[in-house]
Protein backbone atom coordinates (compact mmCIF):
# COMPACT_ATOMS: atom_id res chain seq x y z
CA UNK A 1 0.00 0.00 0.00
CA UNK A 2 2.88 2.37 0.69
CA UNK A 3 6.33 2.71 -0.77
CA UNK A 4 9.39 3.94 1.05
CA UNK A 5 11.88 6.28 -0.56
CA UNK A 6 14.88 7.12 1.60
CA UNK A 7 13.04 6.78 4.88
CA UNK A 8 9.94 8.71 3.82
CA UNK A 9 6.64 7.00 3.26
CA UNK A 10 4.89 8.09 0.10
CA UNK A 11 1.17 7.49 -0.17
CA UNK A 12 -0.89 8.32 -3.15
CA UNK A 13 -3.96 10.48 -2.71
CA UNK A 14 -6.15 7.45 -3.46
CA UNK A 15 -4.53 5.49 -0.64
CA UNK A 16 -5.10 8.28 1.86
CA UNK A 17 -8.69 8.59 0.66
CA UNK A 18 -9.08 4.84 1.20
CA UNK A 19 -7.81 5.19 4.78
CA UNK A 20 -10.27 8.02 5.43
CA UNK A 21 -13.08 6.00 3.89
CA UNK A 22 -12.22 3.05 6.14
CA UNK A 23 -12.19 5.33 9.20
CA UNK A 24 -15.66 6.71 8.47
CA UNK A 25 -16.92 3.22 7.72
CA UNK A 26 -15.72 2.03 11.14
CA UNK A 27 -17.26 5.06 12.82
CA UNK A 28 -20.56 4.38 11.05
CA UNK A 29 -20.39 0.72 12.10
CA UNK A 30 -19.82 1.76 15.72
CA UNK A 31 -22.88 4.04 15.60
CA UNK A 32 -24.92 1.18 14.11
CA UNK A 33 -23.79 -1.10 16.98
CA UNK A 34 -24.90 1.52 19.51
CA UNK A 35 -28.25 2.02 17.78
CA UNK A 36 -28.90 -1.72 17.58
CA UNK A 37 -28.00 -2.26 21.23
CA UNK A 38 -24.79 -4.25 20.75
CA UNK A 39 -22.78 -1.96 23.03
CA UNK A 40 -22.91 -2.24 26.83
CA UNK A 41 -23.29 1.48 27.35
CA UNK A 42 -25.04 3.91 25.07
CA UNK A 43 -25.24 7.19 26.95
CA UNK A 44 -23.38 10.23 25.61
CA UNK A 45 -20.08 9.81 27.52
CA UNK A 46 -19.92 6.12 26.55
CA UNK A 47 -20.55 6.92 22.89
CA UNK A 48 -17.85 9.60 22.96
CA UNK A 49 -15.42 7.04 24.40
CA UNK A 50 -16.34 4.57 21.67
CA UNK A 51 -15.85 7.18 18.95
CA UNK A 52 -12.55 8.08 20.56
CA UNK A 53 -11.42 4.46 20.29
CA UNK A 54 -12.18 4.43 16.57
CA UNK A 55 -10.18 7.66 16.19
CA UNK A 56 -7.29 6.13 18.14
CA UNK A 57 -7.24 3.10 15.86
CA UNK A 58 -7.12 5.36 12.80
CA UNK A 59 -4.26 7.30 14.38
CA UNK A 60 -2.35 4.05 14.89
CA UNK A 61 -2.74 3.16 11.22
CA UNK A 62 -1.41 6.57 10.21
CA UNK A 63 1.55 6.18 12.57
CA UNK A 64 2.38 2.76 11.14
CA UNK A 65 2.42 4.30 7.66
CA UNK A 66 4.86 6.99 8.76
CA UNK A 67 2.38 9.87 8.75
CA UNK A 68 3.47 10.89 12.23
CA UNK A 69 2.22 14.48 12.31
CA UNK A 70 -1.24 13.53 11.07
CA UNK A 71 -1.27 10.59 13.46
CA UNK A 72 -0.48 12.76 16.49
CA UNK A 73 -3.13 15.27 15.44
CA UNK A 74 -5.71 12.49 15.20
CA UNK A 75 -4.68 11.09 18.59
CA UNK A 76 -5.01 14.53 20.16
CA UNK A 77 -8.41 14.84 18.47
CA UNK A 78 -9.43 11.51 20.04
CA UNK A 79 -8.46 12.86 23.47
CA UNK A 80 -10.15 16.22 22.93
CA UNK A 81 -13.31 14.41 21.82
CA UNK A 82 -13.78 13.22 25.42
CA UNK A 83 -13.50 16.54 27.20
CA UNK A 84 -16.52 18.29 28.56
CA UNK A 85 -15.67 19.47 32.04
CA UNK A 86 -19.33 20.35 32.59
CA UNK A 87 -20.01 16.62 32.58
CA UNK A 88 -18.51 16.22 36.04
CA UNK A 89 -21.28 14.76 38.16
CA UNK A 90 -21.88 14.11 41.83
CA UNK A 91 -22.19 10.43 42.60
CA UNK A 92 -23.31 8.64 45.73
CA UNK A 93 -21.57 9.79 48.92
CA UNK A 94 -20.83 13.11 47.19
CA UNK A 95 -17.79 11.83 45.28
CA UNK A 96 -17.07 13.73 42.08
CA UNK A 97 -16.09 11.99 38.91
CA UNK A 98 -15.65 12.57 35.20
CA UNK A 99 -16.64 9.45 33.32
CA UNK A 100 -13.99 9.77 30.61
CA UNK A 101 -11.13 10.91 32.81
CA UNK A 102 -9.09 7.70 32.71
CA UNK A 103 -9.47 7.40 28.94
CA UNK A 104 -8.36 11.02 28.48
CA UNK A 105 -5.30 10.38 30.64
CA UNK A 106 -4.51 7.25 28.66
CA UNK A 107 -4.71 9.06 25.32
CA UNK A 108 -2.62 11.97 26.55
CA UNK A 109 0.06 9.55 27.73
CA UNK A 110 0.00 7.93 24.29
CA UNK A 111 0.53 11.39 22.76
CA UNK A 112 3.52 11.87 25.04
CA UNK A 113 4.92 8.48 23.97
CA UNK A 114 4.63 9.50 20.35
CA UNK A 115 6.47 12.74 21.07
CA UNK A 116 9.25 10.75 22.75
CA UNK A 117 9.56 8.66 19.58
CA UNK A 118 9.49 11.75 17.32
CA UNK A 119 10.84 14.72 19.35
CA UNK A 120 10.19 17.21 16.53
CA UNK A 121 6.45 16.78 17.25
CA UNK A 122 6.85 18.16 20.79
CA UNK A 123 5.74 21.74 19.96
CA UNK A 124 2.60 20.36 18.34
CA UNK A 125 1.58 18.68 21.59
CA UNK A 126 2.83 21.24 24.09
CA UNK A 127 1.07 24.13 22.32
CA UNK A 128 -2.22 22.26 22.03
CA UNK A 129 -5.45 22.70 23.94
CA UNK A 130 -5.18 19.00 24.86
CA UNK A 131 -2.01 19.71 26.86
CA UNK A 132 -3.72 22.68 28.51
CA UNK A 133 -6.72 20.53 29.41
CA UNK A 134 -4.42 17.84 30.78
CA UNK A 135 -2.71 20.36 33.07
CA UNK A 136 -6.09 21.75 34.16
CA UNK A 137 -7.39 18.23 34.75
CA UNK A 138 -4.34 17.29 36.83
CA UNK A 139 -4.85 20.37 39.00
CA UNK A 140 -8.61 19.98 39.31
CA UNK A 141 -8.61 16.21 39.80
CA UNK A 142 -5.29 15.84 41.64
CA UNK A 143 -6.74 13.48 44.26
CA UNK A 144 -8.46 11.30 41.70
CA UNK A 145 -7.89 7.60 41.19
CA UNK A 146 -7.23 6.26 37.71
CA UNK A 147 -10.89 5.33 37.31
CA UNK A 148 -12.04 8.91 37.42
CA UNK A 149 -13.35 8.91 40.99
CA UNK A 150 -12.25 11.61 43.37
CA UNK A 151 -12.16 10.72 47.03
Amino acid sequence: MACTCGGRVCLRREQIAELDKDFYKQLEHYHWRVKEGYEWEWDTPAVLRGESMVMEEYSDKLWDLGLHTESLLRLMQAAAHLIDWDEVVIGSELNYYHRSLSRFRYLFCRCQERVREEPELEPLLSDSSVADWYEEMEQRYAGCKVTGWIS
